[in-house]
């Protein structure tokens, strides 16, 4: 369904757009408050003030719009920023915060205070779904006009027409078709979007609905361009299902893996980063520099304009201001861009924030020793009209250009004082894909019990890493950045913090590579003191313990050691170490069925409880698998494993999706200690968006039962990456309760549980097959008669009830109950009578034959003699 935005969460906009179509449109009410203001009258002098007066002097959008409205009453202008407020919602490359004043501002021209803190106005509802791009900001008055005619025209119609309207995707893109500039126009993608997320898509540029309907549909883009908006709407709507049934889920987008690959011209880009040494002091600039020569990439937040970058971009970053000019640094993207702090310290102390990116930089170049890609060659790369001296970072590098670049950076001489690497290699034995099967009760599980013995490993043969990732595992961000603080000696810079072992470890046994300081930057504004001079962030959570100097430092402050005294205590257990007794299992055990899914065995969006603010969120949380091959990749030096029982009851096409390639030895992921892929292979995640490997230290165990009959065959995909092992029954394993397979019938007398369970699997396999024997694990603690004759009574019958489908002569066969002739074989344990048609009915019906009528023996009438004529030959 088109509501699904990976990892952007729909649902507030979507309920908020239901908000206002049941309180603005369709009971002419404010949504901000208890007036009436969507009234045709008060948008008609919206129209004849704004649209028709429009304003084509110098000043920004705000300027001229009040200006415009000045001679209007308060109601009007409430109800223009209303409609601002609803034609902003949907967009993501404007900040939570701009939206919000915005909307405050223009509220405010009607002498009248909007509270700040309505829910309407809150972070989530405001946050956005999709970009509109630099075009929705520069024509932001052209769909403020379009919105109010749209209005316009629904307001003059009957209540009844305009919820038929409102109500139906297809009469709803239909009726705007009516509206002017509506070919053209964002909102009306938006609208349809927030009201019909099932059926509109999260498409606001129509620039990209064209290059989706030329992929998807191969029609030529002269028909394409016929089309009105709402017929691309419902072409649209045609390629998501056609493309819902080739993936086999709801859960697309356009803008995310896989869909994104198949219509996008360029499965990455290449950016342009700026750095002027007069504007900021880059003091670890030589360290960094030496890292990279050293062959360690350095990960950098760095300011970015486009919000249109991507983990796997490639990065390149331009020194400006000074000379020498150029470009002296190239790495790759590897976050989202995301809203932090700004990196002027004065700025930040005001509140002010920036979008920036983390940037993985594996070479910087020292501007004054080596050689760099100068203005002069950057000058001559004129393919494209690209601008090399941007007065922004973050600007998109053309293809040919960023082609052209990439060639003067590989002829660039090598950097100076390069060290040479240090071959090390770690020796990784070959994983183990292994499947046992059989039928029931031959030991499979019994073997992975086994197994598991394997995968314990003594505390003391553990690095002090693992231990501490192990044991951070569960703990929130909070408890983490609270004692990375604590043992920095109660003050530190975020940079420090994410430095700090806790956190490196913390972030290692979640899996998380990007955002890290961003996350640190939420956990110490969401709770710090309210008496902060530094910090403006408003949504603020208990306890508040932290708070900012003006050189962006971070302390404890407040009650923090009577709030935070076990994370102290805490604090001082981590820095001790491990307790030399304690043992760490290094494997995991899932069980199969058939409601098992890709979310529940890799990720999946799930709801939960928001240790720090109390609150019911959804996230992107790792399954059983995914979590495993994070601990093994944390300890690449140790063996870990992945127990899987009845794998053959799961849909496994659904469950490993496209992981299943990742499984096969040759394409195994190893990694050194610090977590960077050395060999094999990696995929992108769709849900996390997170770079994946299955580490060749995992080894994964399955087991199958041949007896189920109710799934379909192993698929085959996963069948060429396993080893199968068969385990049948083995009766001489069975000890009895002497050693020799023999128990005492309690009369005196012996039975032969070894020759019992040869007999009756003798017979399954002639009347059914091999796969449905019975296996030698429900004999195995017999000890006496009792014991012997509940597995006959609780677990024989029931299994051979379900084999044979209740053909319950057959069942009599197996246990020796009937002779060649039919005839009872006494003792029985099934036994049977013939009911006579002419006894029940009182005469001979010809419709009717004679019924056989089963039943099993009372458990005090089998006798040891039932048992022993199973295996015994009959005179």
């Amino acid at each position: 369904m088109s509501r699904f935005c990976n990892e952007r969460n729909s649902k507030p906009l979507i309920d908020t757009g239901a908000i206002w179509l049941d309180k603005a449109l369709y009971h002419q009410n404010s949504v901000f408050s208890d007036k009436t203001l969507w009234t045709l009258e008060h948008v008609t002098d919206l129209e004849t003030y704004f649209s028709n007066n429009p304003d084509t002097g110098t000043g920004d959008f705000f300027d001229k719009l009040e200006t415009q409205l000045e001679p209007c009453g308060p109601a009007v202008k409430q109800l223009a920023a209303e409609m601002l407020w609803l034609m902003l919602l949907c967009v993501s490359n404007i900040g939570a915060a701009k939206k919000r004043e915005s909307v405050l501002r223009v509220w405010a021209w009607s002498g009248e205070v909007l509270p700040e803190d309505h829910p309407l106005l809150s972070d989530d509802t405001l946050a956005g779904v999709g970009s509109g791009g630099t075009s929705f900001n520069t024509n932001r008055w052209r769909e403020l006009a379009y919105c109010v005619e749209a209005a316009k025209q629904a307001l003059a119609m009957p209540l009844a027409e305009r919820k038929a309207i409102f109500s139906d995707f297809t009469a709803l893109g239909e009726y705007l078709t009516k509206v002017p500039d509506n070919e053209r126009r964002q909102f009306r993608h938006m609208l349809l979007y927030m009201l019909h997320p099932d059926s509109a898509e999260r498409i606001f540029s129509n620039g990209d609905r064209m290059k989706i309907a030329l992929k998807f549909t191969g029609k030529p883009q002269k028909a394409l361009k016929k089309l009105t908006s709402a017929e691309m709407d419902q072409l649209l709507l045609s390629i998501r299902k056609a493309q819902e049934e080739v993936f086999g889920t709801k859960d697309l987008c356009f803008y995310v893996t896989p869909l994104r690959e198949l219509w996008k011209a360029q499965s990455s880009f290449s950016w342009l980063f700026s750095w002027n040494p007069a504007n900021w002091a880059w003091k670890d600039l030589p360290a960094h520099i030496a890292q990279t020569k050293a062959g360690k990439p350095v990960i950098l937040s760095w300011r970015c304009a486009n919000q249109d970058a991507s983990p796997g971009d490639r990065a390149w970053l331009i020194r400006l201001g000074q000379e020498p000019k150029g470009i002296m640094a190239s790495g790759n993207v590897v976050s989202e861009p995301y809203e932090a702090e700004h990196y002027d310290t004065e700025a930040a102390a005001e509140g002010k924030t920036m979008m920036k990116v983390d940037i993985e930089f594996t070479e910087i170049r020292d501007v004054f020793k080596d050689s760099l890609i100068s203005m002069t060659d950057l000058g001559r790369i004129t393919i494209d009209n690209q601008n090399w001296s941007p007065q922004s970072s973050g600007i998109e590098i053309k293809p040919r250009s960023a082609a052209l670049l990439d060639k003067l950076w590989a002829k660039l001489a090598a950097p100076s004082d390069t060290p040479k690497p240090k071959e090390k290699t770690l020796l990784i034995a070959e994983p183990i894909n292994k499947i046992l099967y059989g039928p029931p009760g031959t030991g499979k599980t019994y073997k992975l019990n086994k197994l598991k013995q394997h995968y314990v490993v003594k505390q003391a043969s553990i690095s002090y890493e693992q231990w501490l990732s192990e044991h951070l595992k569960g703990i929130n961000w909070f408890d983490v950045v609270f004692m990375c603080l604590y043992d920095l000696g109660g003050t530190a810079k975020v940079k420090e913090i994410e430095s700090h072992a806790f956190f490196i470890q913390k972030a290692k046994s979640v899996g998380r590579r990007q955002h890290l300081k961003a996350q640190i930057w939420a956990t110490l504004q969401t709770h710090t003191v309210e008496s902060s001079t530094t910090v403006k962030y408003k949504n603020r959570v208990a306890p508040l313990v932290f708070d900012k100097d003006a050189d962006s430092r971070w302390q404890l402050v407040g009650n923090w050691q009577e709030d935070g005294e076990d994370l102290i205590a805490q604090t001082k257990t981590l820095k001790a170490g491990a307790p030399s007794q304690a043992d760490q299992l290094h494997y995991a055990f899932v069980t199969f069925h058939q409601a098992y899914s890709y979310e529940d065995f890799v990720e999946g969006i799930r709801p939960v409880q928001d240790t720090e603010t109390d609150q019911l969120v959804y996230r992107v949380e790792p399954g059983v698998f995914r979590q495993i091959c994070q601990d093994a990749q944390i300890a690449p030096d140790t063996r870990f494993a992945l127990f899987i029982d009845e794998i053959n009851r799961g849909n496994i096409a659904k469950i490993f999706g496209e992981l299943i390639t990742l499984i096969e030895t040759d394409k195994r992921a190893v990694y050194d200690p610090d977590g960077r892929l050395t060999a094999g292979m990696e995929l992108t995640l769709p849900y996390s968006r997170e770079r994946f490997g299955v580490p060749k230290n995992l080894d994964i165990y399955g087991t199958m039962n041949t007896a189920d009959r109710s799934i379909a065959l192993l698929d085959t995909a996963l069948r060429r990456r396993f080893l199968f092992e068969e385990l049948m029954p083995n009766a001489k394993v069975i000890t009895g309760s002497r050693g020799d397979g023999y128990i005492e019938d309690g009369e005196g007398g012996l039975i032969d549980l070894r020759a019992l369970l040869v007999a009756m699997n003798q017979r399954i396999r002639f009347l059914l097959n091999r796969d449905l024997m019975l296996g030698h694990a429900y004999l195995s603690k017999v000890n006496d008669f009792r014991s012997l004759r509940d597995v006959m009574l609780n677990q024989f019958i029931p299994l051979l009830q379900e084999y044979f489908y209740n053909d319950w002569h057959r069942i009599q066969l197996v246990l020796r109950d009937v002779d060649q002739g039919n005839e009872p074989v006494e003792p029985q344990i099934i036994e049977h009578t013939i009911i006579s048609g002419a006894e029940v009915l009182g005469f001979e019906h010809d419709d009717f034959e004679d019924l056989i009528d089963y039943r099993v023996a009372e458990p005090a009438s089998i006798t040891p003699e039932a048992i022993r004529k199973i295996y015994e030959s009959l005179d």
